[in-house]
Parts: structure tokens; C-alpha cells; sequence
């Protein structure tokens, strides 16, 4: 009978734990502001990775001691990321952009996440908003010259003075920029057909890195013009 009481008063211990559970959850959940439950839910279905749900619960956690932590949000953004939440993604990314504004992470991320959702005209301003904060940052210019090319055709011109910047700001130091630059100017002269600057800046190229086969090919067609 002993044996048969302890039993019952374990099996109540247990219920009222995850009774107590339940209401602790309940209560931390209701006490979240809408913008929290906004920002800390997930779309239907979507179940995370045991390593996914420890990085989400401990960032949870860490921004309802402290809202400006930029980078428990940058955790959260990430595993939205991953399960394809990109609208969530954007609001944890710009969120954590309030509190680190020149950021390049965050800025790359968003301009990576508007151009998959084809918003264009964002996307680019993260890229313009990296050239502006660290103009070293090379693959800001390869996709702003893209989407300026493709998508933005009316702006693709102002790609020119960026680039001719970008030179003079790599070269504060001493020494060439890196070669990409002089690359991409050669293919902005040649797309734009100011053939005189194209075969500058391919020569440019071939001068700094002579192994270059396409730019040899393309600087020799230029010169048959």
C-alpha cells in the first residue's frame, strides 16, 4: 500500500510541475509585448533543429532582459533565415541595424534578402549604405554593379564615379586597389561603349594580373574597333 501512496504523490508532484510549466509559459508569453511575438515567432510548421532551438531560446532570453542586444537579434534573424522566414529575417536584421547602423553584416544580409525577394530598389541601399561605411568592401560594389546593370538600368551611370572612388579610397595606403575595381570599370566602359576608357582599364587589368585570357580576348576585340 506504501509502495502504491508513493507512486500517486509522485505522479501529483509531476502533474503540478508541468502544470507550473505550462503557467510560467503561458505567463512569459502573455507578458511579451506584440512586437516581441512578432519578432520571436515562427511560421506554421516549422520546427528547428535542437541546436536551432537553444541559439533561438537563449537569444529569446537574452532580449527580454535587454531589446537593443544587436546580436541575440542577429541570432534570431539568422535561424529565420534558415527556415526561409525572410519577411521575420528582415524585421530581426533591421532591428539590430536601429542599434549597429554601419554594421557591414547586417547590411550584407539585407541587401542579400531584398534582392531574393526582388526588392531592388532596398537591396541596393544596403549596398550603397556598405560603400558609404566601408568602401574597402569589394563585393558591395560586384552586387550594386548587378543590379544597377539588370535591375536598375536609369542608375547603372552612377556606377562609374563609385567605382573611380572606391580606387582612390583602396589607394589611401599605398599601393593598387585591388584589381576587381579596374575590372569592373573596364566592363562598365565596354557595356557603356566608351571604348577609349575600356581599353584602359582592361590594360590596367592585364597589367596587374597578365594571366587574364578573357580580358586579353576583349582588349585585343576593342582594339579592332
Amino acid at each position: 500500500m506504501a509502495k502504491e501512496y508513493k507512486k500517486v504523490i509522485i505522479a501529483i508532484i509531476v502533474l503540478v510541475l508541468i502544470i507550473g510549466a505550462g503557467v510560467f509559459i503561458y505567463y512569459q508569453n502573455t507578458k511579451l509585448t506584440p512586437e516581441q511575438k512578432e519578432l520571436f515567432s515562427l511560421p506554421e510548421g516549422v520546427e528547428l533543429t535542437q541546436e536551432q532551438k537553444m541559439e533561438y531560446d537563449a537569444a529569446r532570453t537574452a532580449l527580454e532582459e535587454n531589446p537593443n542586444d544587436a546580436l541575440a537579434l542577429i541570432i534570431i534573424a539568422q535561424i529565420k533565415y534558415q527556415v526561409q522566414d525572410l519577411d521575420g529575417a528582415i524585421k530581426a536584421y533591421s532591428g539590430a541595424l536601429e542599434i549597429q547602423p554601419t554594421n557591414t553584416s547586417i547590411l550584407n544580409n539585407l541587401g542579400d534578402i531584398y534582392r531574393q525577394k526582388r526588392d531592388y530598389e532596398k537591396s541596393a541601399g544596403m549596398y550603397r549604405k556598405i560603400i558609404e561605411t566601408n568602401p574597402k568592401w569589394i563585393n558591395a560594389y560586384r552586387e550594386l554593379v548587378d543590379i544597377y546593370y539588370y535591375y536598375i538600368s536609369d542608375k547603372y551611370p552612377e556606377m562609374e564615379e563609385l567605382l573611380l572612388t572606391g580606387i582612390e579610397k583602396n589607394k589611401e595606403f599605398g599601393g593598387e586597389a585591388p584589381v576587381d575595381f579596374y575590372s569592373m570599370l573596364a566592363v562598365f566602359y565596354d557595356r557603356t561603349e566608351n571604348v577609349a576608357k575600356a581599353i584602359e582599364y582592361f590594360e590596367k587589368v592585364l597589367e596587374l594580373t597578365p594571366e587574364n585570357d578573357s580580358a586579353k580576348i576583349r582588349l585585343e576585340e576593342l582594339k579592332q574597333l
